[in-house]
């Protein structure tokens, strides 16, 4: 059977969707205690409202230790029993953590709960990504396009199921159960997963017989994780220190802050796909740099455009559809490595420590500014322009040497 043939066996439509659905059930409670965390935390333990943030940062300590743990489970077990095991451990975590086990056990569980939940991760997009072997970044945009929905979704589901039960600690049962959904239907479904992996691995060996191009390996991830680490970075600084900024040197008003900031945000999740189909065509390496510059660019800029919003949202625009592709094309990156989950694990340790360190820097910033904030905030975002620009050049000049995609 020829290359195409295998590779068109390999992904067919169903089995994707089966996938797809699994990172969407996945995503649902990374973000359901965001908007409440106060409620669920500062007014149940009676911590305060900073404290509560360290529910959200030990993830960072869990996604560190997820490397090992995937290294372990890999090699023993399949993708889907991966998935299913660190799902269901995941659900069964977020269910212990709705009983009143106090602050500290509650913190304990969700470092542990970080390592399965990136495990579970690092599983549903290698198997997304090895489906089909020539249109890998459009696959994994689609994947990431899904994820980014189910975080928004998670996100307002989250203050609604609040509002609805009375009690934010609902949405630790509502998440364990899309962790256990996503376990059981690993299980139900584990002969298709199988079969679909098993068809990509035959169609990649018959590739690399026809087009050994399309099989060479980067072997380099470092790059990649410091791509990864400024992409999330960056992000941070868009979420938390630019709807300030609004706010604090030009007085735009929540509604319009709402906007500006979401419009970035929702053209990542749309274009994820489509950009992911633009780096298959003109190699993910290729796609990812010159994107990069202008995300930079346009992040750079943008305090500076602020008075005006129709040239500042235009500018948004620009930085948004710049943005969609930077998930696919790294994610694509990374499989050339050929370190599988290992590698895809690395990935998202790297990109959590990046948003975590965006946050600190916003916070530390803040807390040090006063009549001065406007322009500090201002030197913050572009900063971290530069920075990403900078991390952009260098990740290009180390990997542009090998043969690209």
């Amino acid at each position: 059977m020829t290359s195409q043939g295998l590779i068109g066996l390999s992904q067919p439509k169903s089995t994707v969707r089966i996938v797809i659905l699994l990172i969407f059930l996945s995503a649902l409670p990374d973000a359901l205690v965001v908007p409440v965390l106060k409620d669920l935390f500062a007014d149940r333990y009676g911590v305060s409202a900073a404290q509560a943030q360290l529910f959200l940062a030990v993830n960072l300590l869990g996604a560190l230790l997820a490397i090992p743990l995937v290294k372990l489970l890999r090699r023993r077990m399949s993708g889907w029993a991966v998935v299913s095991s660190t799902a269901i451990l995941d659900g069964i975590l977020l269910a212990i953590m709705w009983l009143p086990i106090g602050f500290t056990g509650t913190l304990a569980l969700r470092t542990i709960e970080g390592a399965v939940d990136v495990a579970t991760f690092a599983a549903l997009f290698q198997m997304l990504g090895r489906s089909d072997q020539q249109h890998r970044a459009w696959k994994l945009g689609l994947g990431a396009t899904v994820l980014v929905a189910g975080l928004g979704i998670g996100a307002v589901l989250g203050g609604f199921l609040t509002k609805l039960a009375g009690s934010a600690a609902v949405t630790l049962i509502v998440g364990s159960i899309a962790c256990i959904a996503t376990g059981i239907l690993a299980i139900a479904f584990r002969a298709t997963l199988a079969r679909m992996v098993a068809l990509a691995k035959n169609a990649s060996l018959e590739i690399s017989m026809d087009e050994p191009e399309l099989q060479v390996k980067f072997g380099k991830i470092w790059p990649i994780l410091f791509m990864a680490a400024t992409d999330r970075a960056t992000g941070a600084i868009l979420t938390a220190v630019f709807a300030s900024f609004l706010l604090s040197g030009l007085g735009y008003t929540p509604e319009q802050r709402g906007m500006l900031v979401g419009l970035p945000l929702l053209l990542m999740a749309i274009g994820a796909a489509p950009a992911g189909w633009f780096a298959d065509r003109f190699g993910a390496l290729q796609t990812r740099s010159v994107v990069a510059i202008v995300y930079a660019i346009a992040l750079g800029i943008m305090p500076f455009l602020g008075s005006n919003t129709l040239v500042l949202a235009l500018a948004l625009l620009i930085l948004g559809v710049a943005a969609a592709p930077l998930l696919p094309a790294s994610l694509a990156l990374v499989l050339t490595t050929n370190r599988g989950m290992s590698g895809l694990a690395a990935f998202r340790a790297a990109g959590d420590i990046g948003y975590f360190t965006g946050i600190v820097v916003a916070i530390a910033t803040s807390a040090m500014i006063d009549a001065e904030q406007y322009s500090v905030q201002t030197g913050l975002v572009c900063g971290f322009a530069l920075l990403h620009a900078v991390v952009t050049v260098i990740a290009w000049l180390a990997l542009r040497e090998r043969p690209q995609m």
